[in-house]
């Protein structure tokens, strides 16, 4: 005979069968709670995700059959993302094929960079992986606070320089340049980009933290580790821009 989660029924049952019961409680709850999300286990897919992405980025950097898919990669990476991003469902299996289309678009336009400026690449990987740990610093010292004040300033800039993106982008393709980067002012832009990745890196790590402290489900941790490899992305090629304006001045 089991037991029942009615209290009354359980003093009617012998004290050995409610021992029991309660033991078999306890490992259920420990199922169960095993399969909630947690901030190490976000940290083995997002140490999993940038291995597929570095994998992607080696063969595009090695391999000049693969790197002519660049601009197609991009177009795929980005459908993936967006599908991912907008998809009431986590689904693990495009976050991974994100990792590693978006690691040969990487591969691929890094080794364009480097064959420009000879040395960027390197000095663009140490850029964002030093900008990174100051943004988890600031974050885990509370010096950057993630309140409702900071998300919704974030959210207006975010979508403010998506805007700017789409219209220098439309200049440049019927003036057949780069657009604002290509003038004077383009480190300014150049910048400004730079910051916005780096501060939406709080973003994904408080999404991180909550989402540890509410206990949500196991699978959310694919979403949350996709949203900080996502931007820190962007932030490589942010600071790869901005590194060739410099070089090209």
């Amino acid at each position: 005979m089991s037991n029942s989660h009615n209290p009354v029924m359980n003093r009617m049952l012998p004290a050995k069968i409610q021992q029991n019961q309660a033991e078999v409680d306890a490992q259920f709850d420990s199922i169960v709670s095993s399969q909630k999300m947690t901030v190490g286990g976000t940290s083995i897919k997002i140490a999993g995700l940038f291995a597929l992405l570095l994998a992607g980025a080696f063969l595009a950097w090695n391999i000049p059959a693969i790197q002519v898919a660049a601009i197609p990669s991009a177009f795929v990476a980005l459908g993936l993302a967006l599908w991912i991003t907008f998809s009431k469902k986590i689904r693990p299996a495009a976050v991974i094929a994100y990792a590693v289309v978006e690691g040969i678009f990487i591969g691929a336009i890094s080794f364009l960079f480097e064959y420009m400026y000879p040395g960027i690449v390197m000095n663009a990987v140490i850029g964002t992986l030093t900008t990174a740990g100051a943004m988890f610093t600031a974050y885990s010292m509370g010096w950057v606070k993630v309140n409702s004040r900071f998300t919704k300033v974030m959210t207006f800039a975010l979508i403010g320089y998506a805007g700017f993106g789409l219209v220098n982008l439309i200049v440049g393709l019927f003036t057949n340049s780069s657009g604002i980067y290509g003038t004077e002012f383009g480190w300014l832009a150049g910048l400004v980009g730079v910051g916005l990745a780096a501060f939406t890196l709080n973003l994904d790590f408080e999404d991180i933290s909550q989402g540890a402290a509410q206990g949500l489900p196991r699978e959310v941790e694919w979403k949350a580790a996709f949203g900080l490899l996502v931007t820190m992305v962007w932030l490589y090629l942010e600071i790869l821009r901005l590194l060739a304006i410099f070089n090209r001045d």
